[in-house]
């Protein structure tokens, strides 16, 4: 066989290898190795490297073969302008550049001159007729000869090869890069960090290691969303996202769950100071302040902790075990967002989705009754309003308070929540209407909680209820929303007690005082009622910070022309001293306790008798 034949046979060979490895090789970097590769043979030459056009415009160092052990670090990676050197001049001209002499060349870098570099070919790479890079096929110690025409055009269609399948290498990198990563914050997704926990939990059965996992929850992002709208949500989440890459450590795996959600997997030596210090340092990071509608509002996350093996052994059991312990930071709140698992807080878990059973079953079956405490105006002492207070009657004849069990009901289960607030306005209705039927014109007040209050569907549901008893005047029903309810989303609230204003509803705002800027919100708020919060009345008549709080509260509401109502009156003596103020109306248990239909009824009757004699 002749020289040539024998050329040409190589040839054919190295190009079938190519082909066949683009076809059958996954792995890119084997494919690069055995084009590259061959491509080098053809010529004789002793190295390779692929120059791919980054993200920032620049060539850019990807893969390397053959290069001197020495500089092959210094190799990769390394960026210069698309118009600079051999590899600029291939890709600008879109044609092979072949330099003999690599250290006479005008366009010679010094780091490839330093490194020993002899002759350079430069092969450009394009798809769908873009330039993407450049294949360098380098002479570091082999003798360096020209490539003639026929070796150029098979070396170009070993370079369009390799163009391809990079192509697709990166599209592949792409598409498993979306599959693995939450769009909005490039963090890991739920799917992809749940196969990382699992893989840590493996590993730590394997070799013995400990890990801690964190479940953070952003507290007040439905406001920021709510208020500013969900460009500036997207926005804080993305903040958040950076703020954790910046504290993590190195190893620690973070991801995002779904919504203001976010997960961290940190294996640990010490416990619990290692998991404490990140943690403390991401409640730092993360306890942010978001301009919104009105103002600014305040985001910090809550944070529960679960370690591994001690809290579970499975991927999944770890998981809710953390998400257990965040709620209980939620819970908490009062400045300690972090919390650790333990098995009091699973107890405790156990023993709310228990309540909340007890209590659907409770509803289902008509269980709950409403007592009723008299509002009486002084000094005749005269009921003049109610409020409606949900009582559950327990099987061994006594009551249950709504304040051992309301919380967390509004805390764990939306749907629950709703349930009783229309079981409550629904019963406190009728009740009102028979009592409108009877002769009596008695307001009745309903505490209104802010997660009931601020749903899309509170305001139609009371257009219903309302519908249903059509002679009863609206002002006869008064909704009372706490100042700190008001507050949690100050323009939602405003809109929906205007709505309700407008069909004749009244409001008392609960409790207030115990909030802050109570000035501000009450020129805000459209109420007809303030209530003292009790623990300023149950200081009086002694205690002199708080005469001067109800001094003020009373000075406020005459300044702004409401009414004031004066809570949890006990005593004869709280009693004066507020006439004296000039507060006429007063409830609390010096003048009568909750009290069923029945016992109201006739206090109302006895009062009527009275006025009649």
């Amino acid at each position: 066989m002749s020289s040539s034949q024998s050329s040409a046979s190589a040839a054919i060979q190295a190009l079938r290898q190519v082909i066949e490895a683009l076809s059958l090789e996954a792995d890119f970097e084997a494919f690069f190795r055995k084009a590259a590769g061959a491509a080098a043979d053809l010529v004789g030459a002793d190295a390779a490297a692929l120059i791919q056009l980054n993200a920032d415009d620049r060539l850019e160092y990807q893969f390397v073969l053959g290069v001197p052990n020495a500089y092959r670090e210094q190799f990769l990676g390394f960026c210069f302008d698309r118009g600079t050197g051999v590899a600029g001049h291939a890709l600008a001209s879109r044609e092979p550049v072949f330099v003999p002499d690599y250290p006479a060349h005008p366009g010679a870098m010094a780091e490839f001159v330093a490194s020993g570099l002899q002759a350079n070919l430069a092969l450009p790479l394009h798809s769908a007729g873009e330039a993407i890079g450049v294949l360098v096929v380098s002479w570091f110690k082999n003798p360096v000869h020209a490539p003639d025409a026929a070796l150029l055009a098979l070396l170009n269609t070993i370079a369009a090869q390799l163009g391809v399948a990079h192509q697709r290498w990166q599209l592949e990198r792409r598409l498993e890069y979306r599959a693995n990563h939450d769009d909005l914050t490039g963090l890991s997704n739920r799917g992809h960090f749940l196969e990382r926990l699992r893989q840590a939990v493996a590993d730590g059965k394997r070799y013995g290691r400990h890990y801690a996992l964190m479940v953070i929850d952003l507290d007040g992002f439905k406001a920021v969303n709510d208020r500013a709208g969900h460009a500036v949500g997207d926005a804080l989440l993305r903040d958040v996202a950076q703020g954790l890459r910046e504290v993590i450590r190195g190893g620690d795996v973070i991801g995002r769950l779904g919504g203001d959600e976010f997960v961290l997997l940190m294996e640990y030596r010490r416990w619990p100071e290692e998991p404490a210090g990140v943690a403390a340092r991401i409640r730092t990071r993360l306890s942010l302040r978001v301009v919104v509608a009105g103002g600014t509002t305040a985001v910090a996350p809550s944070i529960g902790i679960a370690a591994f093996p001690d809290d579970g052994e499975e991927a999944g059991t770890l998981l809710a075990n953390a998400d257990l312990a965040m709620y209980e930071a939620k819970r908490r709140r009062s400045g300690q967002q972090i919390c650790f698992f333990n098995q009091s807080i699973a107890e405790a878990v156990r023993q709310r989705a228990l309540l909340l059973e007890q209590v659907e079953q409770a509803l289902a079956e008509d269980h709950f009754v409403l007592h009723y405490q008299p509002i009486v105006d002084l000094p005749a002492g005269n009921t003049v309003a109610v409020e409606a207070l949900l009582r559950w009657p327990q099987p061994d004849g006594s009551l249950r308070a709504p304040g051992t069990f309301i919380p967390e009901v509004e805390r764990h289960s939306r749907r629950l929540t709703q349930a009783l607030g229309r079981y409550v306005l629904t019963s406190a209705l009728a009740q009102a209407a028979a009592w409108q039927r009877d002769g009596y014109e008695l307001a009745v007040a309903v505490n209104v909680s802010a997660r009931e209050f601020l749903e899309d569907g509170f305001l139609p549901d009371l257009i219903e209820l309302l519908a249903e008893h059509p002679d009863l005047p609206r002002e006869r029903l008064v909704l009372e929303i706490t100042e700190t309810a008001a507050l949690e989303d100050l323009p939602r609230a405003r809109a929906v007690m205007q709505s309700c204003c407008e069909l004749g509803v009244r409001f008392a705002l609960d409790d207030f005082g115990a909030g802050h800027a109570s000035l501000a919100n009450l020129r805000e708020l459209p109420v007809d009622r303030l209530k003292i919060d009790g623990a300023f009345v149950a200081g009086l008549p002694g205690a002199a910070g708080d005469r001067a709080v109800v001094q003020a509260i009373l000075a406020v509401a005459k300044a702004f022309g409401v009414d004031v109502v004066a809570k949890g009156v006990e005593t004869a003596a709280q009693s004066q001293i507020l006439q004296e103020f000039g507060c006429r109306l007063m409830q609390g248990y010096h003048f009568a306790r909750p009290m069923p239909v029945g016992l109201l009824s006739e206090r109302l009757d006895t009062e009527q008798q009275a006025q009649q004699t």
